[in-house]
């Protein structure tokens, strides 16, 4: 064998392997090194001797049908067609976030947002302050956004000691700023406004809103409309981006309710016993009807935005001729500095003070785990603005030398920001890994003001926290514990139960039921009724445990059947997770891990060893917030 071919051989096995290590890379770190591939070779390509990147970028491409034609150059059908797919994917986010994730709890929200809405003003008064009195007064909204996809990617990078809550801090603050930036578009940047094509507009959303209405729930019946939206909104003159939020907006969106879920599970129990193609489409029709086409369209447009239309966004927006020349220029002119200045220093400085404010005014409060220190990181991440800013630039300018100005800023600007947003995390990840968290600490303290609560906090000594599951076996005799404790410590000891499912397929149907009683006002009296059914195998387990429980049963299963309490449902779950909790139940003492023996001596042993440390004053009750119980005794 030659050296030739032993070489091509290894060089194909090393390919192979940074092909396999890519793909066990997080998908947000896989989809910025995708992105900032195609801005490099834009780069490259741009300033590649000739003029070929802006001749093939200026090529002609249109749709001729009968007596109409539509032609757009393929910088402009990138920028208004396949973004019209960016922008419906980042709302159909928002829709998500706001129905049924992070932006329900106002209390959880209102510190990115209100972090997000700095982040939009400040960077712009700052951009405004430094090109004032210029033509490039025009691009301040070139700053008001954050690349959500570039943020979430190197924070995978160089965050990883970072607290899970972080993420769901940025991705809160990123979609906030995406509707921003969505508005700055729609009402700052539209030209040569023509209203008779709105017509066309709201025939469209009017055919989508008539089928969400009428439930239609084939994703692609909604497509015909959609195309009708985004004629109306390119004819007219807005941008016709805008045509993916208005859609995304108004596509149907709810959480799996338990009857679609048990219709489809009899449905793929049918195929299971008889396969067959009717059988096989009644079952891929009843999934398909258990998730919400907002789901199921968010799904679909992701992998293609991550993969395919923002890198051929970069390939088509960020070539920049980049020349002592240009350089020269564009590092003399006020737009450049403007920009440097709003996404650098007007992002840092706008969510890391409004974030400090929010918190010490009390409008809300950062999640367990979560300091200022790393949401001063993220502020300085999130002076990336490439995406949208670049998208601005093209908008806000008319003049090639400003754009040209604008888009080396944003580089610039972005390229800065992640220098110093992964210094930042650098350091923080040195400082999380010296003050790790105690792995036994409990992340989130008894709280009578959230959690269903034994006892009175503000009179007992201890705190105990269960995390069960009652689709367990040892369901009973967890609960057998719990009265045992009860009876020997009574009001010295505030006691809560939260949900882990812990692997059992009924587990959170179980939960989600004690939180519909709960509504009514009977938590612990459907917990004891379920525990008397326990384990819970079948969802008529849970009808028979509410009709003792002596709750009204038709609302009831309302409740059920909406999922209400699914908030607290899944933030006791990801708790659990955080906890890396492996089995059901699990008990915290005052905050702490009780790792001990699981039968009623041993813990009441570790309970009263608590409480005597309490009572002579060696030590605080710590694990819980004290206050006013509202919940009953026992």
């Amino acid at each position: 064998m030659t050296a030739a071919v032993v070489g091509r051989e290894r060089g194909v096995r090393s390919l192979a392997a940074t092909g396999r290590r890519l793909r066990r890379t997080p998908e947000a770190i896989r989809g910025a090194v995708v992105l900032l591939s195609a801005t490099l070779v834009a780069l490259v390509w741009a300033n590649l001797p000739g003029a070929g990147y802006d001749a093939f970028w200026h090529l002609p491409l249109g749709i001729q049908a009968g007596g109409l034609e539509l032609e757009l150059d393929l910088r402009h059908w990138v920028n208004e067609a396949l973004m019209a797919f960016f922008f419906a994917l980042l709302t159909l986010e928002v829709r998500r976030e706001i129905e049924l994730g992070e932006l329900r709890d106002w209390r959880r929200a209102s510190v990115p947002l209100v972090a997000a809405v700095a982040g939009l003003v400040l960077p712009a008064l700052l951009y405004v302050w430094v090109t004032w009195a210029t033509d490039a007064v025009v691009g301040w909204g070139i700053v008001v956004s954050t690349d959500t996809a570039f943020v979430l990617g190197l924070l995978a990078l160089v965050g990883r000691a970072m607290p899970a809550s972080l993420r769901v801090f940025l991705v809160t603050l990123a979609v906030a700023d995406d509707v921003g930036a969505l508005g700055v578009i729609a009402f700052a940047y539209t030209d040569d406004f023509d209203p008779a094509p709105l017509l066309l507009v709201a025939a469209g959303l009017g055919a989508i809103a008539a089928m969400r209405f009428l439930r239609v729930w084939r994703g692609p019946v909604y497509l015909l409309p959609s195309a009708v939206v985004w004629l109306g909104f390119l004819l007219s003159g807005v941008h016709a981006t805008l045509a993916g939020v208005a859609i995304a907006a108004l596509l149907p969106i709810f959480a799996t309710r338990h009857e679609d879920v048990r219709r489809a599970h009899d449905q793929v129990r049918a195929f299971q016993m008889t396969p067959s193609a009717e059988h096989a489409r009644t079952a891929e029709e009843s999934l398909a009807r258990a998730v919400s086409i907002n789901e199921r369209a968010h799904r679909a447009l992701a992998p293609y935005v991550a993969w395919l239309i923002l890198p051929v966004f970069a390939l088509a927006n960020a070539g920049v001729p980049v020349t002592p020349q240009s350089l020269a220029d564009a590092f003399g002119s006020p737009l450049t500095w403007g920009i440097i200045a709003g996404l650098v220093v007007g992002k840092a400085v706008a969510i890391s003070l409004s974030a400090w404010a929010a918190t010490r005014l009390r409008l809300g409060a950062l999640a367990p785990g979560l300091r200022l220190s790393h949401v001063v990181g993220v502020s300085l991440l999130s002076g990336m603005g490439f995406t949208i800013s670049l998208f601005v630039a093209d908008l806000a300018f008319d003049d090639p030398v400003d754009v040209g100005r604008a888009q080396l800023g944003v580089l610039a600007a972005s390229t800065l920001a992640a220098v110093l947003g992964a210094v930042a995390f650098a350091v923080l990840n040195r400082r999380e890994r010296r003050l790790a968290p105690d792995p036994g600490r409990l992340v989130r303290p008894l709280d009578p003001e959230r959690d269903h609560v034994l006892g009175d906090p503000s009179l007992a000594v201890v705190g105990v926290v269960a995390y069960g599951d009652f689709a367990t076996p040892f369901a009973p005799r967890a609960d057998e514990m719990r009265q045992e404790m009860r009876r020997r410590f009574g009001s010295r000891v505030a006691f809560t139960l939260r949900h882990h499912a812990a692997g059992q397929p009924f587990g959170r149907a179980a939960a989600l039921a004690t939180e519909a009683a709960a509504r009514q006002g009977l938590f612990w009296e459907m917990h004891d009724a379920l525990v008397g059914e326990a384990p819970i195998e079948a969802e008529t387990q849970l009808r028979r445990a509410a009709a003792r429980a002596g709750l009204n049963l038709r609302r009831f299963e309302r409740d059920l059947a909406s999922s209400a309490g699914a908030t607290r449902v899944d933030e006791d779950f990801a708790d659990a997770a955080a906890m890396q909790l492996r089995q059901a139940p699990t008990y915290f003492i005052d905050g702490r891990r009780y790792d001990g023996p699981i039968d009623a001596e041993s813990l009441i042993g570790a309970v009263r060893t608590r409480a005597e440390a309490v009572r002579s004053g060696g030590d605080h009750p710590k694990g819980y917030r004290g206050g006013p119980s509202s919940s009953r005794s026992s």
